[in-house]
């Protein structure tokens, strides 16, 4: 099948090539048959390319592909299938591939693409998105129509609008902590001491995120709870021993009490950081959207606290956060 396609770009030391719409349409509809036929996952990405200054013009998106091409197609599998698609946008097909293995091929792709935009000195930021069979599509058109949606979505992102895709963790919870948001989706508050919100409240929070995971123990995620200090008689953890095995991966992190046991369906993280006495976090990622709650204690026990249901966002923070403290890059 590959011999009759002419590639857009190739590479001699490797075996990929960048193949046209029609081919990666059609191979894209064999993925959803044979995926369907074995019960597997495949995902499909995307990456569009934002001009610095507006929309790039179609001879400028092909010169950028062309000059781009060598580090997308190292970070790729030799199983995996790149073309082009209308508008000038990159897709990808990944085959056996869930939702958050699409997230860690969009991390490693995005990682190689972006230091090579950032060498050249490109005036582009690549944008990724992503859909998987068959939560968000029963065929190879749907979930390029789900990939495009999504694409424009991330662009209304406080991740895409703020910038923060270049700056450091702390960075980011001090910007988002600092500025007065109001909407649904993000939004700053006081709580604490005075407040019609208790201290008591992030208990409350994580404890209905726990619930949540424990409703449906197959379904996957991961969830970071960070805390001043780590006990075993945290309220919101106590429900995880009760269980058997979990799919979500739960990271308790701080520094333990006296007390401090091994808890079932966790792993505990001791960070030695005083930014992590004076801020509480909860980052919650599953398949079906995301979830940050963050909180900095100011002085009379009362906290400035931030909220998103944003998964562009919620995915962002879970990343710089495990490249801040060094740890593995999962999810």
């Amino acid at each position: 099948m590959q011999s009759d396609s002419k590639p857009i770009v190739s590479k001699k030391t490797s075996v990929h090539k960048f193949y046209d719409a029609s081919f990666v349409t059609e191979y894209g509809k064999i993925e959803s048959m044979r995926a369907a036929r074995y019960n597997s996952n495949f995902s499909v990405l995307l990456m569009s390319m934002e001009g610095s200054d507006g929309r790039l013009a179609d001879s400028d998106s092909v010169e950028y592909l062309k000059r781009m091409s060598g580090s997308v197609l190292e970070s790729v599998r030799n199983c995996d299938v790149l073309g082009v698609i209308e508008d000038r946008q990159l897709v990808a097909i990944l085959p056996e591939t869930d939702y958050f293995g699409s997230l860690v091929a969009i991390r490693k792709i995005s990682k190689t693409v972006n230091g090579f935009v950032a060498k050249e000195n490109l005036p582009i930021s690549p944008l990724f998105s992503q859909a998987t069979f068959p939560k968000d599509g029963k065929g190879y058109g749907a979930l390029v129509s789900t990939a495009a949606k999504r694409l424009a979505e991330k662009k209304n992102s406080l991740w895409v609008k703020l910038e923060l895709k270049d700056r450091l963790f702390w960075e980011i919870i001090g910007e988002i902590t600092n500025t007065a948001f109001k909407g649904f989706e993000n939004s700053t508050f006081d709580a604490g001491g005075g407040y019609p919100l208790g201290e008591n409240f992030i208990d409350h929070i994580n404890d209905l995120i726990i619930k949540e995971i424990t409703a449906s123990p197959f379904k996957r995620g991961i969830l970071y709870l960070v805390s001043k200090k780590l006990s075993s008689n945290m309220p919101s953890i106590n429900n995880l021993e009760q269980l058997g095995s979990l799919s979500t991966k739960v990271f308790l992190v701080g520094q333990p009490d006296d007390n401090m046991r091994d808890i079932k369906n966790t792993s505990t993280l001791f960070l030695d950081d005083p930014r992590l006495k004076e801020a509480f976090f909860s980052l919650y990622l599953s398949e079906d959207g995301g979830y940050a709650l963050i909180c900095k204690e100011n002085w009379g026990s009362t906290f400035t606290c931030f909220h998103t249901s944003d998964p562009f966002l919620v995915d962002g923070l879970i990343n710089k956060f495990q490249i801040e403290y060094t740890l593995q890059e999962q999810l």
